[in-house]
């Protein structure tokens, strides 16, 4: 059993939940082992830790908001702990970013563990099917792969958003055995935050319905119509970059697995799509800049267009099954 635990991420909903692992797996290994929690703007001195608990178990202090701690005093102290930390005792630290604590940072990782909390990237669906698996399994609750997919499409890529949602689904309806996406949609209304990325994929998978979704889901999270079609635009340009035999490092893009999933989507497109499609945005972004329709409309109509498949050569037609283009 490790010493010293250090939590670092940007998501309070995703520090605590794996907090929450955390400490379940040190209470399995140490059923005997006293927990207390704190925030740094309680402590004045850091607690014992060099003494057994009353019980006689190991004492574990859990230190949430490391990252806002004020008093040189009680800083000191915990450098000064953590350069020879306790064996009897577990020191777990919380913190939102070590930018402020980075020698206690680099000493909890030199004499115990660090543990990095991140939010699946917007490209990874995988791992956030997984996170709102996993929300429904706190909850000791079964969702099949429809229920998991209604959450994200109301959810976005909010953590916070998605807790809420599956705990609201789950309470609405207790004693079902299964929920659906049916028994989500009978609870949930709209979507948290989307990132433009999120409609960037969509409108790679050719999908203007989901790529309106998602685009609503971003406007409505207050992302400026700029900064989206800004994600839009690079992730275009890593889809034709890998179309003409970029590898994954000149694409601007990690991870084998997310190379593999963008080749297979910029070879979806017909031939010359993926080029108009770059001029498109550029004219969206001119459109943008300075026409006198309201900007969320522009690019709504923008998406839509860009997001159907196109073939090269006559005018588009909104109507049409399959748009053509000049």
């Amino acid at each position: 059993m490790t010493s010293v635990l250090l939590l670092t991420g940007d998501d309070d909903l995703l520090l605590m939940r794996e907090l929450e692992r955390r400490l379940d797996g040190l209470c399995a290994d140490d059923p005997e082992l006293s927990v207390d929690r704190y925030d740094i703007s309680e402590l004045e001195h850091l607690p014992e830790l060099r003494t057994t608990s009353l019980f006689g178990g190991r004492t574990c202090i859990v230190i949430r908001g490391l990252e806002t701690i004020a008093k040189d005093g009680l800083k000191e102290e915990l450098e000064r702990y953590l350069e020879a930390p306790s064996p009897d005792a577990v020191l777990v630290l919380v913190a939102r970013g070590t930018g402020k604590v980075q020698k206690i940072a680099k000493l909890a990782k030199a004499n115990g563990e660090r543990i990095d909390v991140k939010a699946p990237a917007d490209w990874d669906d995988r791992g956030w099917d997984r996170l709102v698996g996993e929300e429904f399994r706190r909850l000791q609750r079964k969702a099949d792969a429809t229920a998991i997919a209604a959450i994200r499409t109301h959810a976005g890529s909010d953590a916070g958003a998605i807790a809420s949602q599956v705990g609201s689904v789950c309470a609405s309806h207790a004693g079902v055995p299964t929920l659906t996406a049916e028994h989500v949609d009978a609870v949930v209304q709209g979507h948290g935050k989307v990132s433009g990325f999120a409609v960037a994929d969509a409108i790679g998978e050719r999908d203007p319905s989901a790529a309106l979704v998602s685009l609503r889901g971003a406007l409505d999270a207050g992302d400026a119509p700029l900064a989206i079609l800004g994600a839009i635009t690079y992730r275009m340009r890593q889809l034709l970059l890998v179309r003409s035999g970029a590898n994954a490092k000149d694409a601007g893009i990690r991870g084998d697995g997310q190379y593999r999933r963008t080749k297979v989507i910029a070879g979806a497109f017909n031939p010359g799509e993926l080029a108009w499609c770059h001029d498109r945005l550029a004219q969206l972004d001119l459109d943008l800049k300075g026409s006198e329709l309201p900007d969320e409309l522009v690019l709504e109509l923008g998406v839509i267009e860009i997001a159907s498949s196109q073939e090269v050569g006559a005018p588009w037609n909104p109507l049409a099954g399959r748009a053509t283009v000049r």
